[in-house]
């Protein structure tokens, strides 16, 4: 039934109708008491045949009431209205986010500040035990303010109960096709498709077609008809977002995959992950894409700022270096302009980075933490649960964290792990004294506390022996062509090809305040800076070797 103006439910008087759909009417009222307008959806009449969908209509009425959260629709008052049910809520100016949608892809900047926005509104609800269950762009709202509201939290269960007993198909929007189910369906994690029970993990599947929708300006999962976006939906795995939009930063990529996995184990198992690998990616402020695609390798602290003044000279410094075949000091730089990322606090040292953010281990009480590229407050790493990490690495996509756990106190060796950046399983990978990704992220190098440098695949297999070397090998560094790989043991500088063969000594008599290899491969491999006696910069030709090197610091 439609209502018409100046009908009356309880105290509130209808001004006028709003729209309608599966889950029935929406009306513009009145409140007299407050003396406020508010919108009313009156639910159809079936809902109220059975005592039991009633009582649990309102009691997920009362919850989402509870709520109280800012991205998702404020209720105000549940009531019966000659047999129907109604909810009363705050009045919401704006779109659909369904009508923004229409019109193509969203910018990336706004596509990820209202993700945030909707990822903090199900990490609310989920913490309070309620589950959407039928998330879509239909059931958010932007409103004039770019404030993102979810609508109809607790509905979407009882609607597919008394609507659709198989519950395969919900809501169904206008301008849907015949024989073709729109909304709903497109959105459905694979267990609801399987008949599962759904939780959480059901909700974050359905936010991540909708972000696949957002920034690609295409459907994640749309057939001709309902049987087959189902069986896409099994069994398909989505274009990657780069194929349908290049300029889509990688790490924006790799958060909506990680959504859309077709095992709930695989996704973010909550919606506060998701929420805080979003804000990750709108901490970088001012950064572009490219700086999305441009992780970097270890920086350890205390050359870190020697070593970044470097990176303007190397390029043209490399030729000129390659040709004489020799060693130099830096005795002199001036460096024309530099950026202050921290404000605040003590950083730890600079372990990598994604792009966007800077990826920081702290000792000797040890744990991670990160910052924006763009500058801003030290935050800690939630993501990794492994006890007393030390994040040692970040692979070059900057996906995924290479992290030692000294559960049982600082040692010479502990276990290995990847982890990644965004949280889930951490692989255990072997027990190690340090290690490094390769250039291209396939393999590990790593060092035992028996003094063998070896080589393994990323997931941990494949390990293998490179070298044995009487001393326990310390900061492995690879080329940027995955050729060599330079370490340091016994204050001397070290290389070995990734194959295991020429082995040799670089330099010897080498030593730093730290005792470690402070080293840093130009992008073209050609020359190579590093930190020499008393912490000099020195910068040497990548193919040069002495045979007879010992003097060289003398």
């Amino acid at each position: 039934m439609q209502l018409t103006v100046g009908t009356r439910l309880d105290a509130y008087e209808i001004l006028g109708f709003l729209g309608a759909g599966g889950m029935g009417e929406v009306y513009r009222a009145r409140d007299p008491v407050l003396k406020r307008e508010v919108a009313i959806k009156v639910l159809p009449t079936s809902v109220s045949h059975d005592p039991d969908r009633l009582s649990r209509f309102q009691h997920e009425a009362q919850a989402a009431a509870a709520l109280n959260d800012p991205n998702i629709l404020a209720v105000h008052q549940f009531g019966m209205f000659n047999g129907a049910p109604y909810l009363v809520s705050e009045l919401l100016e704006g779109s659909p986010l369904r009508q923004l949608l229409d019109r193509g892809a969203l910018p990336v900047r706004k596509a990820i500040d209202y993700s945030v926005q909707i990822a903090h509104g199900l990490a609310g609800a989920h913490e309070k035990g309620i589950v959407h269950r039928d998330l879509k762009p239909e059931n958010l709202f932007v409103t004039k303010n770019g404030q993102v509201k979810i609508l109809d939290f607790g509905l979407a269960k009882l609607t597919q109960s008394e609507l659709d007993p198989e519950g395969t198909k919900a809501t169904q929007t206008h301008n849907t096709e015949p024989g073709v189910v729109m909304g709903t369906v497109g959105y459905m994690a694979p267990e609801q498709v399987l008949g599962k029970t759904p939780d959480a993990r059901t909700d974050i599947f359905a936010f991540g077609a909708i972000l696949y929708e957002m920034v690609s300006g295409k459907r994640a999962f749309q057939r001709p008809t309902s049987p087959e976006t189902m069986t896409a939906i099994l069994n398909d795995e989505v274009p990657d977002i780069s194929q349908v939009s290049p300029d889509i930063p990688p790490g924006l990529q790799r958060v909506v995959h990680r959504c859309l996995e077709k095992n709930s184990e695989q996704r973010f198992q909550s919606a506060s992950d998701l929420a805080f690998a979003l804000e990750a990616l709108s901490d970088s402020g001012s950064a572009s894409a490219a700086a999305f695609r441009a992780p970097s390798s270890r920086w350890p602290r205390r050359a870190l700022l020697r070593l970044m003044a470097l990176i303007t000279v190397v390029s043209s410094a490399a030729l000129a270096y390659f040709a004489i075949g020799s060693l130099r000091k830096v005795t002199s730089l001036r460096v024309s302009e530099y950026t202050q990322i921290t404000h605040m606090g003590h950083a730890g040292e600079v372990a990598g980075t994604d792009g966007s953010r800077l990826y920081l281990r702290t000792y000797p009480e040890f744990s991670i933490e990160q910052v924006a590229v763009s500058g801003g407050e030290i935050e800690p790493v939630h993501s990794v649960t492994l006890p007393a990490p030390k994040l040692l690495d970040v692979s070059p996509d900057g996906s995924t964290f290479l992290v030692q756990s000294f559960e049982a106190g600082i040692s010479a060796s502990a276990p290995l792990y990847s982890a990644s950046i965004l949280g889930g399983t951490q692989r255990y990978l072997a027990d190690t004294a340090d290690a490094a990704w390769s250039p291209e992220g396939k393999s590990v190098a790593y060092a035992t506390s028996n003094g063998d440098l070896n080589l393994m695949n990323s997931d941990g297999t494949g390990a293998h022996k490179l070298a044995s070397l009487g001393g326990v090998p310390d900061s492995p560094s690879w080329s940027p062509d995955g050729a060599t790989i330079r370490f340091t043991r016994d204050r001397s500088l070290w290389e070995i090809s990734s194959s295991g063969l020429n082995l040799h000594r670089l330099l010897g008599g080498w030593y730093t305040s730290e005792a470690k290899c402070c080293g840093k491969w130009s992008p073209n491999g050609r020359t190579y800076v590093f930190l020499g006696p008393e912490d000099q910069i020195w910068m040497r030709a990548a193919g040069f070797f002495e045979t007879q090197p010992e003097n060289l610091f003398n």
